[in-house]
């Protein structure tokens, strides 16, 4: 009984602050509400009202308070199931994305690798009349009563052989096919193998300089540590072609050759 009168008392209480609130408002006389002044002591009666009403109720009994417990505890447990559920289900989703992923990547290797073996065969064919000028002076320095003036020559030949090699490795582009993620090592390495040739054309052209005969001790050695920076240059230009089809997944001895595949084993 107290429960039930104290339980309305409160609701009496809560509509009667309502109803005062709308009246701070805008006052309505027909409830006898119509001055701002009536609705503040009306609003302080509701309170006053929902505190007895809270005064009135008995606390509540042992099995009231088990069965609010118990309830509670029912609804974490829910929670904790549904959270579950759906980690559950995170998992699950990530993991047939993967499988998508990783299926739709096989799929497109067979494409991915005639697209990369092209672009590599692209690089080796513009390289391939600087790389034999280089081996060709290179030869030509080495036997016995070799003429200056010939090697002269030679390093000038080479010297504008690798510019438009490095230029022309530069106006080439990594291939659509291979997906973008992959792609922007693919550019690196293009990057990479036009800035070596660059770096050839210069040691070639300070070479035809002492050949010329400014033989300073400082110009030798700047021609001497040009031609060991495009040596390695070239070296970098090979390797980060290998990084990039090894990022990408794809067989190296199918796209770079066996001698690649092999010194990377």
């Amino acid at each position: 009984m107290r429960e039930r009168l104290g339980a309305l008392i409160a609701l009496a209480g809560m509509l009667l602050f309502l109803v005062s609130i709308v009246c701070m408002i805008r006052p309505i006389k027909a409830i006898k509400l119509g001055t701002r002044k009536r609705a503040a002591l009306a609003l302080v009666g509701s309170i006053v009202l929902f505190t007895a009403g809270g005064f009135i109720m008995p606390p509540p009994t042992p099995e009231q308070i088990a069965e609010r417990e118990a309830a509670e505890k029912q609804r974490e447990a829910d929670r904790a199931k549904r959270e579950e559920e759906q980690a559950t289900k995170r998992t699950a989703d990530l993991k047939a994305a993967n499988e998508r992923a990783v299926a739709e990547r096989e799929r497109q290797k067979p494409i991915m690798t005639v697209a990369a073996k092209t672009l590599w065969d692209q690089v080796t064919a513009q390289a391939a009349p600087c790389d034999t000028t280089g081996k060709n002076l290179a030869d030509y320095l080495g036997r016995r009563g070799a003429s200056i003036y010939d090697a002269y020559d030679l390093a000038n030949s080479a010297n504008r052989i690798c510019g438009e090699t490095a230029t022309n490795i530069g106006q080439l582009r990594a291939p659509t096919e291979i997906p973008a993620a992959q792609r922007t090592a693919f550019t690196e390495a293009l990057q990479t193998c036009r800035n070596a040739y660059y770096a050839k054309s210069s040691a070639f052209s300070q070479m035809a300089d002492v050949l010329n005969g400014d033989m300073r001790p400082s110009a030798v050695a700047e021609a001497r540590q040009a031609s060991e920076r495009s040596q390695a240059g070239t070296m970098l230009c090979g390797l980060g072609f290998l990084k990039a089809v090894n990022d990408a997944g794809l067989s190296l001895e199918e796209v770079m050759g066996k001698d690649f595949a092999d010194q990377e084993g």
